[in-house]
């Protein structure tokens, strides 16, 4: 019974984090990267943490693709951009 609780924990954590984390995170960027109340672009802090939220989310969308068309893609190129699985 404790490893189908574990289970069941570590795939709601994953669920969450992201079904939930990764819309949070871009939106999040947008703030951070949008004009300020009178219209002056982000500076310093703000837009580098925008940037940072972007390409977390941008790496985790390329690494699902990756992991979608990893057989055709180790078909095509030979290539297995995830050997571990």
């Amino acid at each position: 019974m404790p490893d189908l609780l574990q289970s069941l924990l570590a795939v709601t954590g994953v669920g969450l984090l992201l079904g939930a984390g990764l819309p949070a995170l871009y939106a999040l960027s947008i703030h951070f990267l949008s004009p300020g109340e009178d219209g002056s672009a982000p500076a310093g802090g703000r837009r580098v943490l925008g940037w940072i939220f972007l390409a977390i989310v941008f790496i985790a969308v390329i690494a699902a693709l990756l992991l979608i068309a990893r057989e055709r893609i180790e078909y095509i190129s030979g290539w297995d951009p995830y050997p571990f699985l």
